[in-house]
């Protein structure tokens, strides 16, 4: 099939499932209107708005100033799609709008798992239908022992499944395959929306650790209110006894993975992470090691690595101490950042979210490296390698390899 013959094709089956998703999202917006306070409403109205400005603006003048708030990408096409108020539709194929790589590597476009992609409304409809039922949160976290030379394979936003074309997903699971690691670890986002459905689907090939793995609840998982997520625990991920948060640890390392999304603030979508009290609590029982290690869906800084998150100090204050190392996912870019103090700080997000070179980091003196390399991917010509990272710790000691989906050498701490 020719590329141009992929793409109608692509396009068809998006119209069919578009159909359907706008009339369940109005409808769903219809009944939530019922149930909300004017002032809801009103603030939801308002993010609608923004949303649409905001994608406005951005193709219009090529970014947004540094010192305005971003709002959900998910949110863009909501205006128009609900008809409220007089927004004029946004591109919604290439043909209105060829992509472009904006400066924190995000796809401007309207292809699948760029920002205008159509099909992102699924998260908004998911997030509409579940603002007010999250499933219930589970507090019985694992803590399990690891051996002291044990191999973990971490990997964020890995949860799209199999594009049609090709399946950066795919590829990247298979070079975590060849790690051979003891855990594996999944830093959190199925797309669209975490529903039941998607998480069975796209999560059905998971590289499996040998003694067990892990998934992190995210801001996509929180749109389906964390139903699909939870009911995935139990299916897929036995040894996190149906917890969104646990702890592994051996005599040198202890290492931490949260829930930063469940207590995240659902009007803003869940994009900022947050602990709620029962994890707080937990985190201060924990054991006391050496060498500490932070894992979460959100990040503990900006992209830039200048700037603190308000995640950032709830994590240091419930743990005693800074971690030594923090990985995170959330944003959908491969990159590791100079030391602050005693914290390494890594952002693995790039599982297989199509995305492009991040610009603003270009000779950034508190990154030493954030992936430039093109996928050589015809589809998606803008886009550059996917990938995971391998951490050995042994002892004390810890190597970090970050590998692309093509099993290349992309950064390593050696």
């Amino acid at each position: 099939m020719s590329l141009l013959h992929h793409w109608e094709h692509e396009f068809d089956k998006v119209k069919v499932r578009l159909h359907g998703l706008v009339t369940r999202l109005e409808m769903s917006w219809k009944k939530l209107v019922n149930d909300l306070e004017p002032e809801e409403f009103q603030a939801i109205v308002k993010l609608l708005q923004r949303g649409h400005d905001q994608a406005r603006h951005v193709i219009d003048h090529g970014d947004l100033p540094d010192d305005e708030p971003t709002v959900p990408w998910e949110l863009a096409h909501g205006l128009s799609i609900l008809k409220i108020g007089n927004a004029t539709p946004l591109p919604q194929s290439e043909d209105e709008l060829p992509t472009r790589v904006l400066k924190d590597g995000t796809l401007l476009g309207c292809r699948k798992w760029e920002l205008l992609d159509l099909l992102w409304s699924e998260a908004l409809l998911k997030w509409i239908e579940n603002l007010r039922h999250h499933a219930p949160f589970a507090t019985q976290p694992a803590l399990v022992k690891m051996d002291n030379d044990v191999v973990l394979a971490i990997a964020g936003d890995w949860g799209t499944g199999p594009f049609d074309s090709h399946a950066p997903a795919v590829a990247v699971a298979n070079q975590m395959q060849l790690a051979e690691a003891d855990f594996t670890i999944h830093l959190g986002d199925v797309y669209y929306a975490g529903t039941h459905s998607q998480e069975d689907v796209d999560m059905v090939g998971w590289p499996q650790g040998k003694h067990g793995s892990f998934t992190l609840n995210s801001n996509h998982e929180m749109y389906s209110g964390a139903h699909g997520y939870f009911k995935e625990l139990a299916k897929r991920f036995p040894v996190q006894q149906g917890t969104s948060y646990f702890a592994l640890y051996n005599d040198d390392w202890l290492v931490v993975g949260l829930d930063s999304a469940y207590a995240s603030d659902a009007m803003n979508l869940y994009m900022d992470g947050t602990l709620n009290a029962q994890q707080i609590d937990w985190m201060k029982t924990l054991p006391k090691r050496k060498k500490l290690m932070v894992l979460s869906h959100h990040q503990g800084f900006d992209i830039s690595g200048h700037n603190k998150t308000a995640l950032y100090q709830p994590v240091c204050d419930a743990l005693g101490r800074e971690p030594d190392y923090w990985y995170w996912g959330h944003l959908h870019n491969g990159i590791c950042y100079a030391p602050q103090g005693g914290l390494h700080a890594r952002c693995a997000g790039h599982g297989a979210i199509p995305y492009g070179t991040t610009s603003e980091l270009n000779g950034h003196a508190r990154v030493l490296w954030s992936e430039t390399q093109l996928a050589g991917d015809e589809a998606y010509p803008e886009r550059v390698l996917n990938g995971y990272v391998k951490v050995q710790l042994k002892g004390e000691e810890i190597v970090e390899t970050f590998y692309g989906e093509d099993g290349s050498v992309r950064w390593s701490s050696q």
